[in-house]
């Protein structure tokens, strides 16, 4: 609970404000499909969370379609 709090903080400082529940039912909802063996098409629709995600993190999950590579590269952003 700890780690959403501060990026409740993150975002906030950012100048958002999103609950916690905003911020964890936003990722619950996010899919991505693989339709060709080199492209995966998101499933969900972009929303301000998403958006205030990318402002902060950079981590661009606000597109359509996605390359493997980029998939993995932001997995590999995400765990540091």
């Amino acid at each position: 609970m700890l780690i959403y709090r501060l990026l409740e903080n993150k975002l906030d400082q950012y100048g958002t404000h999103f609950t916690t529940d905003n911020i964890l039912d936003t990722p619950r909802g996010m899919s991505v499909v693989n339709i060709k063996d080199t492209l995966y098409a998101a499933t969900y629709k972009a929303s301000k969370v998403c958006s205030a995600l990318n402002g902060v993190f950079n981590l661009g999950p606000d597109k359509k379609y996605y390359q493997p590579k980029e998939l993995n590269k932001k997995l590999r952003q995400i765990s540091g």
